[in-house]
């Protein structure tokens, strides 16, 4: 498979068991067995570095790259039209949903993405935790 230059930091790092330990495989892409996944469909790649979703062409840069693979990434560096289009999958891939089914509750973590990124590209949504103690999570942030 080749993926081009853009893509191919990203996805060979799923091929390593070495390089796996930042990647994000609960909001971003996972591989099952020679199948890339993120949420409830297929995620292709083609030579340029674009992303295929459920026959849905979505140009890549390497900020979008870094959002859908990384634990951590660099805030600052991200733009609002990869943070438009990593909502864009999210959506269309119920990807950050429990169970990956559409209309199913917020799937909520600890991890700084959701807090930094996933919780906020929702704003307005009232997500109940499970913690030992029931608590609402009221989300604000910048709409698009």
């Amino acid at each position: 498979m080749t993926v081009g230059a853009l893509a191919s930091p990203y996805v060979s790092s799923y091929l390593y068991e070495s390089k796996r330990r930042g990647l994000d495989t609960e909001y971003g892409i996972r591989r099952d067995a020679d199948v890339f996944m993120i949420g409830d469909s297929r995620f292709g790649v083609d030579r340029d570095g674009n992303i295929h979703i459920k026959n849905v062409e979505i140009p890549a840069t390497k900020n979008l790259w870094e959002i859908l693979t990384c634990k951590k990434m660099d805030k600052k560096s991200i733009t609002t039209d990869d943070l438009k289009q990593y909502k864009a999958i999210l959506e269309m891939t119920n990807a950050h949903l429990e169970g990956y089914e559409p209309h199913a509750n917020f799937r909520t973590s600890k991890c700084l993405k959701f807090r930094d990124v996933i919780s906020r590209l929702f704003p307005g949504t009232t997500i109940t935790r499970q913690s030992g103690v029931e608590a609402a999570l009221h989300l604000e942030w910048v709409t698009y």
